[in-house]
């Protein structure tokens, strides 16, 4: 099974970077389904030309994203590299999915916070009374945060079994 779940990971990780990548230095960035979505939640209707600033502004805002996803996918390896070398409820594993399960809580609250960002920006040249501040939080943000407090509550399930599983190695 961690073999298996390795390979999703590191397939994942290739399809993350790749597509990131070619979105990013695609010369028709502005009009991918991000960009398109921010100007939509903006109240930009139409195709409005950015400049060169403006869409280096919205992709630096995509950078923590970027960043603690992979930091996640990371974390999710060494977790099944553990698991991998019968290394369950030691440390190791348990420090790898604490890390995996806040970065998963930063990585939804960061992509609430993107998109506020990126709608705030594209609106703050408009003129008082037209700028935007939209703040937006979809059930999959939701159910992310969800998951995310699970894997804490189950990580720190985890310690205090390897806590107890040494207490009891020690009265035999």
């Amino acid at each position: 099974m961690s073999r298996w779940m390795r390979g999703l990971i590191a397939f994942g990780a290739a399809c993350f970077v790749g597509f990131s990548a070619s979105a990013w230095f695609d010369s028709d960035f502005a009009h991918n389904e991000g960009v398109r979505g921010l100007l939509r939640a903006a109240g930009i209707a139409g195709d409005p030309p950015l400049s060169a600033a403006m869409l280096t502004a919205l992709q630096a805002i995509g950078l923590p994203h970027f960043a603690l996803t992979l930091f996640s996918l990371l974390q999710a390896w060494r977790l099944f590299g553990a698991y991998a070398r019968g290394n369950v409820f030691g440390a190791q594993p348990v420090s790898h999915l604490r890390a995996l399960a806040w970065a998963l809580l930063a990585t939804t609250i960061w992509h609430t916070l993107s998109g506020t960002l990126g709608v705030l920006l594209l609106t703050w040249g408009n003129p008082p009374g037209q700028r935007r501040l939209v703040i937006g939080i979809s059930w999959d943000e939701y159910l992310s945060a969800l998951l995310a407090g699970l894997l804490i509550a189950v990580a720190w399930a985890m310690l205090e079994a390897g806590r107890i599983e040494r207490d009891n190695a020690g009265f035999v």
